[in-house]
């Protein structure tokens, strides 16, 4: 061996270590040094295109290959991997173009046809993709990759049976492999069959343990499913391994929510904020704890910063005058109906927004003149039913509560949200066995939720309270009389706690005459609506209009003007 040869294969030994070691930088100055001395070595050559490929710089190992290409045409090698980086650049008809050209070459190049169907697939071309993957399987029944590419693109065609078939042969193949079992599961649970979805789900993350992939799709299964319980167990490895993870800390607060631990949901929910504080769907969940949890200020001002940071979101302005009505502010809760109003005068949940404000003013007549648009609308849309129930049982008038909420579960299917707001308004009504019994159903149901718990204690408490009481006048009355009045003042029913709407905010909404006239303006712009909602003002003792001020101002000024 001469020097000139000595010192070649030491420096590149010395590249070759350097790649093993993930110093890139240089090991591409000891290849291209070598290149130097010889330009056309085909070796080295392919081992800098691959090092640019590995260190995701695939634009500077295109020249590498096209050398190889122009001196060898056929070198099917050399144009696989120009295809792939094409492919990754999404130059699509440049890969296609060179592998077609590495067909030519060896049309039994089975790794020229899993590049042409991985191309052809983010192309959109599905026949194409599928047809250059099945050559794949008919050369080589062990190509995993292929079948799940089968697999995917079947899924994404809705074909659900072909899809399963394709990632059932791939784990025949490999019985562990974790990207198969994710897919699988994610197929059953879209055909509606969760249990096998469980199973798949839980093979991938034995197949590998603490896949954040799996355990988020299988958390949402969990949580689609109420399991609110069995989702945080899960959640908390996730969040064990990944603690500054936004996303992680979020669903976790869902699977608290779930089970009515709002303290504990709040905490995650913040922890996700202080981690992505941009994050809007953080933010929202927050909020709505916030307000189950009686906290309605708080959800305001979580409110205020969604707005900020998505001001034009119709979700957000819904969910803001919902939160907005049950803090009694009515007033600010109409400004928010009327901007989602503009957006679409015909969207169901706007009109039962619109309906929800004027049950919470007492104009039942035009909340119904909304619900009977609603119907027309969308017949199966029954969401006001409950909501309404929501206002009278926050307006204290429980028997119209009971009436909706029995209405809503007459024709849904089991509602934990109406069964648990139908024990809430027995409660209110002193009819405590019933409210007790409803809690009951409901704990049988989810033994985890923490709000079936406490409702079941606090009427325990209350039942075995009057029972005490009730045994204190039996006996009194056996001696001076004077414990048949307590008793009777005992059992009093609760008084209604009305919201008292200014008098100032009286609706010129009147969806009574659905043929009323429109304004010139409305007329241009919903020529054929049935009715509008025109703008909505009133004088307050500033002289100002609250769509005039600021939202902070006019969250001030409510204060002394909302109950």
């Amino acid at each position: 061996m001469t020097e000139n040869d000595s010192t070649y294969k030491l420096t590149l030994d010395r590249a070759h270590s350097a790649v093993l070691s993930h110093d890139y930088t240089l090991a591409a100055r000891l290849y291209k040094n070598l290149l130097r001395e010889d330009s056309q070595n085909e070796e080295l050559l392919y081992a800098l295109g691959d090092l640019y490929q590995r260190s995701g710089n695939d634009s500077q190992a295109i020249p590498l290959y096209n050398q190889i290409v122009n001196a060898n045409p056929s070198d099917v090698k050399a144009l696989n991997c120009l295809g792939s980086i094409y492919r990754r650049l999404k130059r699509y008809d440049e890969s296609i173009s060179v592998l077609e050209k590495a067909v030519v070459a060896d049309e039994s190049n089975v790794q020229t046809f899993y590049n042409l169907g991985f191309t052809y697939k983010l192309m959109g071309k599905n026949k194409d993709a599928i047809q250059c993957f099945n050559t794949v399987v008919e050369e080589n029944s062990n190509d995993v990759l292929a079948y799940n590419h089968l697999g995917s693109i079947y899924a994404e065609e809705k074909d659900f049976e072909k899809s399963i078939a394709s990632y059932q042969r791939g784990l025949k193949v490999d019985p562990n492999h974790p990207i198969l079992h994710l897919n699988l599961a994610k197929c059953y649970e879209k055909q509606g069959a969760e249990e096998f979805a469980e199973k798949e789900y839980e093979a991938a993350l034995r197949s590998k343990p603490g896949w954040l992939d799996a355990i988020d799709g299988y958390a949402d299964l969990l949580l689609k499913k109420n399991h609110g319980r069995l989702a945080s167990d899960l959640l908390a490895q996730a969040v064990r391994l990944n603690p500054n993870n936004a996303a992680v800390h979020e669903k976790m607060g869902d699977a608290y929510s779930i089970q009515s631990d709002f303290d504990n949901a709040e905490d995650e929910y913040i922890e996700a904020i202080r981690i992505n504080p941009e994050s809007t769907s953080a933010i929202s969940s927050l909020a709505s704890v916030y307000e189950k949890n009686g906290k309605v200020q708080e959800a305001i001002r979580a409110m205020q910063k969604y707005e900020e940071l998505s001001p034009n979101n119709s979700a957000m302005l819904k969910q803001y005058a919902d939160i907005l009505l049950s803090a009694d502010k009515v007033n600010i809760a109409k400004k928010k109906i009327k901007e989602v109003w503009d957006l679409n005068p015909d969207d169901v949940q706007t009109l039962n927004l619109l309906g929800q404000y004027y049950i919470c003013c007492g104009l039942e007549a035009k909340a119904e003149g909304c619900f009977k648009r609603i119907r027309e609308i969308d017949p199966l849309y029954n969401e006001y039913v409950i909501d309404s129930a929501r206002r009278y049982h926050q307006k204290g008038q429980f028997e119209k509560a009971e009436t909706n909420i029995k209405r809503y579960l007459e024709t849904n299917s089991p509602s934990s949200r109406a069964s648990n707001l139908l024990a809430e308004n027995y409660e209110k009504l002193s009819r405590y066995q019933e409210a007790l019994d409803q809690y009951k159903q409901l704990a049988d149901i989810d033994m985890e939720n923490k709000l079936y718990q406490r409702g079941i204690e606090r009427v325990t408490l209350k039942m075995e309270e009057i029972a005490q009481n009730e045994d204190y006048n039996s006996s009194a009355s056996s001696g001076n009389g004077v414990g048949g009045a307590v008793h009777e003042e005992g059992m009093r029913l609760p008084e209604a706690d009305l919201i008292s709407v200014d008098d100032d905010i009286e609706p010129r909404i009147d969806f009574s005459d659905m043929n009323q006239r429109l304004s010139a303006e409305d007329m241009v712009r919903h020529s054929n609506r049935g009715f509008t909602f025109e703008n909505l003002t009133h004088e307050d003792n500033s002289g100002g209009s609250p769509f005039d001020r600021r939202l902070d101002d006019e969250l001030q000024a409510s204060n002394s003007t909302d109950t």
